[in-house]
């Protein structure tokens, strides 16, 4: 997973068509996506990533870092997945209750 965080997309038009361009450059596919105000967290697809040698996997990463921390603060997560949910904000609450519930009976931190 990649944490992706700047203060300067807050508000801005075009900062996460950079982000993603970088993606696009590079030729990796991106998985999951979640955004705050300040933040992008993402998954890259594994079907595209697992398919390459580890060797040029790393290598890889390594550059999609080097070239996202031109415009952000990136911290490169190994061993993470994104949850998002999408609730009623009347019974959020409720929804939140219930996912953690899920998570805690089974092993999961968050």
């Amino acid at each position: 997973m990649l944490d992706i965080v700047s203060t300067r997309m807050l508000g801005q038009c075009g900062f996460l068509a950079k982000v993603f361009s970088i993606f696009e450059d590079l030729g990796i596919s991106v998985d999951v996506v979640a955004t705050s105000e300040v933040s992008i967290s993402l998954t890259l697809d594994p079907s595209k990533l697992w398919s390459r040698e580890l060797i040029q996997q790393a290598s890889e990463l390594d550059h999609v870092v080097e070239e996202l921390e031109k415009i952000a603060k990136v911290n490169l997560l190994q061993h993470r997945s994104i949850i998002s949910l999408i609730g009623n904000v009347q019974r959020s609450s409720l929804v939140l209750e219930k996912a953690f519930d899920v998570l805690r009976e089974n092993g999961v931190n968050v």
